[in-house]
């Protein structure tokens, strides 16, 4: 019973955080401030990692990756943005984050930490899109555009990139497995 009641605090808790930084974040800096969008990404990104993982499972047909996919992915910057975090040590650190996790083999495992990335990525670009079309809808188009941006930064670029890498992996078992004799 207490694992049921685990996912539905972190669903409860990362949405207040969110929402309730995005409020605070308007009613005290205003929707056209720059600092405004980085707050409620903040909320969102927190929001996301709390979240997330109570949706890792919903519709997970979503996690096939198309061919066209990672070359579209190329064309808008995110193997170059994959690089920076590279060079910068970000993915090391996710890295040993993903094998430090107890379970099945590492290549699973990393393939479900691509999965529960995604996933909370998703819910924050959802989140960005909301306030996005709310800022616009109530006359801040600088808020809006401000918030796109940063999202897309944000989320965009993470779920392209483990897109991306779940791709190259599941390619790589695909070729390697061996063939059934006919």
């Amino acid at each position: 019973m207490a694992e049921r009641g685990k996912p539905f605090g972190s669903v409860v808790a990362g949405l207040g955080i969110g929402v309730g930084l995005a409020v605070a974040g308007w009613s005290a800096i205003g929707p056209d401030h720059p600092v405004f969008a980085v707050v409620a990404q903040a909320g969102f990104l927190l929001m996301a990692l709390l979240v997330g993982p109570a949706l890792v499972d919903v519709g997970r047909s979503r996690y096939r990756v198309r061919d066209t996919e990672p070359r579209l992915y190329a064309l808008v910057g995110a193997e170059a943005v994959r690089r920076v975090l590279d060079s910068v040590g970000w993915n090391r650190i996710i890295s040993r984050m993903r094998h430090s996790e107890s379970g099945s083999s590492m290549v699973s495992r990393f393939l479900r930490g691509t999965e529960q990335s995604e996933t909370a990525h998703l819910l924050g670009a959802v989140a960005t899109a909301l306030l996005a079309v709310l800022a616009a809808a109530t006359g801040h188009a600088q808020g809006s555009a401000q918030l796109l941006l940063t999202g897309f930064v944000l989320h965009g670029y993470p779920v392209m990139i483990q897109r991306m890498v779940r791709f190259t992996i599941v390619s790589r078992q695909t070729r390697t497995s061996p063939k059934p004799y006919c």
